[in-house]
């Protein structure tokens, strides 16, 4: 599998490994696009939670329609429950896996006058 971003614990050597063992993973991070929806929203998630990650983040923007929002999962036993959820124009914050606050706007390119 190869997400968009992989927040990993430790890399025991960075500049040799290209693949990342599944038990030093912590969060993959997807940003959902209309072509790749399915794989991004349901089989990579399965996926992973099969592997054990413990979270799993989905980010999707939509600039044509001015649209963020950002969700947090955590792995319970083989499959992840949504732990935090916010849109464009609220809050996004979390604590673990680390701590992590922004409106998810910010990801929005800056919009005309």
């Amino acid at each position: 599998m190869q997400p968009d971003l992989t927040i990993v614990k430790s890399l025991p050597e960075p500049d040799v490994d290209v693949w990342v063992p599944t038990d030093q993973v912590l969060m993959p991070v997807e940003f959902v696009s209309p072509s790749s929806r399915r794989k991004d929203r349901i089989d990579k998630p399965a996926l992973c939670a099969a592997a054990k990650i413990p979270y799993f983040m989905e980010v999707e923007v939509r600039r044509s329609q001015v649209r963020s929002e950002v969700k947090l999962f955590a792995l319970d036993i083989d499959h992840y429950v949504e732990v935090a959820v916010a849109g464009a124009g609220s809050r996004f914050e979390i604590e673990y896996p680390f701590p992590l606050s922004f409106d998810p706007k910010e990801l929005l390119p800056p919009q005309p006058r």
